[in-house]
């Protein structure tokens, strides 16, 4: 019997996920401030050789290319027409990796609530369920919602997925800097409060990603820990420097997987484990397969 995303979650060791996809893209040549989206129809070939790319690191789960396949990221690129084609091409791009698992990948609006912004959390509640129909026609095997940086908006897309595909797994990220009182959101949200908050809600898995380098989620794991919660870790490969035109993670690859080994042999804090590991802006390939062999070296031992 094959066995599905949920079962997998739901044991150890923790599942390896892949990197940064729209960094790698960049690599590639994506311009700076161009949807990484609009290549699941332009330059499809890009897409599907990083995503294989990264299984062939080791990545047991590849994040699809709809990180901005909401209509309103869609609409600021131009694309908001093409929403259907744009997310339903970046399945069949993941699943073409050979990757075991293709989780759709759900990212914020880029809207704020007022008085920051003007975001509309009914409007954000169309846009989502929009998107998770595209994305359940197209038979995920889970969704990530990740760099969330308000808890509302996470929820929000929690709901929609919930709502329109029950029973399946659904991990939430939302993304954290560290202050001096500990790890918040730029809205204010406190780590430990909000991954409770969201597996109440019903999240599979909860965590954290970007903003941070792998140093600083050493610390951040140790807390989350203590929450209960299966947790999902993606940090950065460091921090990013500008560099001529672009942006640069200078972080070595073997300093990252140290850091994620150390991660690994935390404690566990009642039922609180760590269910999905990986990375997120800056981390290639490289960095997959080096924290693929420290997976594999904490098994032995």
């Amino acid at each position: 019997m094959i066995e599905t995303l949920a079962a997998r979650l739901g044991r150890g060791p923790a599942l390896l996920l892949d990197g940064g996809l729209g960094s790698s893209l960049i690599g590639r040549g994506l311009p700076a401030g161009s949807a990484p989206d609009r290549w699941n129809l332009e330059r499809p070939a890009e897409v599907r050789a990083v995503h294989r790319a990264f299984v062939e690191a080791g990545s047991q789960v590849v994040h699809a290319n709809t990180f901005g396949g909401n209509r309103i990221r869609l609409a600021r690129a131009g694309m908001a027409d093409r929403l259907v084609d744009v997310n339903t091409a970046a399945i069949r791009l993941a699943r073409d990796s050979g990757a075991p698992f293709v989780l759709a990948d759900l990212g914020p609006t880029g809207e704020y609530l007022p008085p920051v912004g003007k975001g509309d959390p009914t409007m954000w509640a169309e846009v989502f369920c929009e998107q998770v129909r595209v994305l359940s026609a197209a038979q995920v095997d889970g969704y990530h919602i990740e760099t969330m940086s308000d808890i509302r908006e996470a929820m929000v897309a929690l709901d929609a997925v919930r709502t329109l595909a029950p029973g399946i797994p659904c991990l939430v990220s939302l993304t954290f800097e560290r202050k001096k009182r500990g790890f918040f959101t730029v809205m204010g949200d406190a780590l430990s409060p909000t991954l409770r908050t969201l597996m109440e809600a019903g999240a599979t898995a909860v965590g954290a990603n970007c903003t941070l380098g792998s140093a600083d989620f050493r610390a951040l794991a140790t807390e989350a820990l203590e929450t209960g919660a299966p947790l999902v870790l993606q940090p950065n490969a460091g921090q990013p420097e500008a560099e001529g035109d672009g942006i640069v993670y200078r972080q070595d690859p073997r300093a990252f997987a140290a850091d994620m080994k150390a991660i690994l042999a935390l404690p566990a804090r009642g039922a609180g484990r760590l269910a999905a590991l990986g990375g997120c802006c800056g981390c290639d390939a490289r960095f997959v397969a080096a924290l693929h062999a420290a997976l594999a070296e904490v098994e032995r031992s």
